[in-house]
């Protein structure tokens, strides 16, 4: 005798809805906000430092695009990390997380769209994304202390330059799928001063 047919299995529910962000838009007249954002970095944190997550890319882009509407983004990577051969000959070597992301196809559409940009792969790719910021008044998401750059300063430039990281770099975190900037970031490049990231 024929079993019954199982019954087909439930879908699996629908994802939660984004939490709700109030849009920050620039005063009347000024430039759009630039946020340079430290893709690596971002992957790392959270992929708990055990993976490239590209997915945690993907987060951050979404919450700026519904938090900051028609600001832009930058993103840098070494060249090496774009290149879908080298890292899948580096995950066969059982290559460091930094040096694996877990979607390349995902950062050559940024690439495409002209969101994300490379550096070439023999530089210190930390040194494009600041001096771009520096250059077009953006903010940092990173949580890099950027030591090598403050090192890398005239002595007598250090204090000067950590003083512009504290204003210029957002800190972050992960809860779950959840992008969670520091709170307690004030916004530099609002007409009406500086305001935490969360107003």
């Amino acid at each position: 005798a024929q079993r019954p047919a199982q019954p087909a299995a439930a879908p699996p529910p629908p994802p939660p809805p984004a939490p709700s962000v109030q849009p920050v838009l620039p005063m009347p007249g000024a430039p759009p906000f630039l946020f340079v954002v430290d893709a690596s970095n971002v992957a790392l944190r959270h992929g708990n430092k055990e993976t490239f997550s590209c997915r945690g890319v993907e987060i951050c882009l979404d919450y700026l695009g519904r938090r900051f509407p028609g600001a832009r983004v930058a993103l840098f990577l070494p060249d090496y990390l774009l290149d879908a051969k080298k890292v899948a000959a580096k995950k066969k070597l059982g290559g460091r997380p930094a040096e694996t992301p877990d979607d390349v196809l995902y950062l050559q559409g940024l690439q495409r769209r002209g969101v994300l940009f490379g550096t070439p792969s023999q530089d210190y790719d930390d040194a494009y994304q600041i001096e771009y910021a520096r250059n077009h008044g953006g903010v940092i998401i990173s949580n890099d202390l950027f030591r090598d750059a403050v090192d890398k300063q005239p002595f007598m430039q250090r204090a000067a330059f950590r003083r512009w990281l504290q204003e210029h770099v957002l800190s972050f975190t992960f809860i779950g799928d959840e992008f969670c900037p520091n709170p307690e970031f004030q916004l530099p490049f609002l007409a009406r001063g500086p305001v935490s990231i969360l107003q």
